[in-house]
């Protein structure tokens, strides 16, 4: 890539390098046309051309030798008078050798051009021709150095940025897993065996769901949730009658793209603080809407509604700071108890930010009893 790269700065520095002082040629010919033979002002500033060319190709080296990334835009300044007034006088030089060795032998064409050599060869003229090359060529590279900076920045950021992500991501499988091998290990002790093997299997196929799933990206929301049905399996056969849960959905919405596991830790928030504290039936209910420009998730309760412990775990926090990384302020994540005495959590994220070209299909629409 990096090699590749190069070859490719190379190829439009020397493309614009001949074009220009081609053309610096050409331009050089304009106030004489009709004075003279353009064969012959076309051999007289083409080597005024060619010596600035080959001097300027010399500067380039001593650029890039010299100028480095970091170097200030002052140092640069500087650094371009000086090679210039330095580069002229080996232009002059170089140049006036060449034509009068080329023309002593021809009286007529020495005499000819022996007027125009005046105004080419002062070395005032000719530093500041290569004071214009110079800083044309150092600030593309140090604009190309700006770019590349700023890639290696957004880069950077964008690298710590999946890290959180990740960080966040596996934070929530050892936190879910850690309460699953729990609740296993009470029904073990309580000699629910075959209770204990179905939440196994439940398990199973919960974590086969949660690692198809990008590790810090997002997910159909219809995928989203059948990871909540897999979860609330595993739970079920814990609580048996004592766990309902409702899924309510807008079809327009189960193709929006969210977060993954991101309603998993709101259901498993519910039943540790609602379902596992008391002993009658308790209902959780999830739904998704279209509102206003906006998809909004909710994760609702009608347990003992708010609690000392309740809104301060890991799941909670967890989604707050994956919303926040991955949609800023494009999103509301809300917490709080119900009017009815219930517990409910809602995200609202901006559906311009979820929607994706390709229709997910229509998996959920159900109802768990």
């Amino acid at each position: 890539m990096l090699a590749t790269s190069r070859h490719h700065h190379a190829r439009v520095f020397w493309a614009l390098q001949l074009g220009g002082w081609t053309a610096y040629a050409i331009a050089l010919m304009v106030p004489w046309l009709g004075r003279f033979p353009i064969s012959v002002m076309w051999s007289n500033k083409l080597v005024i051309a060619a010596t600035g060319l080959v001097t300027s190709s010399v500067l380039r080296l001593v650029y890039r030798r010299v100028a480095h990334e970091g170097v200030g835009l002052s140092p640069l300044c500087v650094m371009a008078v000086a090679a210039s007034v330095v580069g002229a006088v080996v232009w002059n030089g170089a140049a006036s050798a060449i034509l009068g060795r080329s023309l002593q032998n021809d009286s007529v064409l020495l005499g000819a051009l022996g007027r125009t050599f005046p105004r080419f060869d002062g070395v005032l003229y000719h530093a500041l021709v290569l004071l214009t090359w110079s800083l044309l060529y150092l600030g593309a590279r140090h604009y190309r150095a700006l770019v590349a900076e700023r890639e290696r920045s957004l880069k950077a950021e964008s690298l710590a940025r999946e890290a959180r992500l990740l960080a966040l991501r596996y934070q929530i499988g050892p936190h879910f897993l850690f309460n699953a091998l729990n609740a296993i290990s009470t029904l073990v002790v309580t000699d629910r065996k075959a209770d204990a093997t179905a939440t196994i299997a439940r398990l199973a196929d919960l974590l086969r769901v949660s690692l198809e799933t990008p590790d810090r990206g997002t997910i159909p929301l219809a995928s989203e949730l059948e990871i909540v049905q897999a979860y609330v399996a595993v739970e079920r056969v814990r609580f048996a009658g004592r766990l309902q849960v409702v899924i309510d959905t807008d079809e327009a919405t189960l193709d929006a793209r969210v977060p993954a596991m991101i309603l998993q830790p709101l259901v498993e928030n519910a039943v540790r603080h609602a379902v596992a504290v008391r002993a009658e039936t308790t209902c959780i209910r999830v739904t998704s809407r279209a509102r206003r420009g906006d998809i909004v998730l909710s994760v609702s309760d009608d347990g003992p509604g708010i609690s000392e412990s309740r809104g301060f775990g890991v799941g909670l926090a967890n989604i707050r700071a994956r919303l926040d990384e991955l949609y800023g302020k494009d999103q509301s994540f809300v917490t709080g108890p119900t009017p009815d005495g219930g517990y409910r959590a809602e995200i609202s994220i901006s559906l311009a930010r979820t929607l994706t070209v390709a229709a997910v299909p229509n998996v959920l629409e159900a109802q768990l009893v």
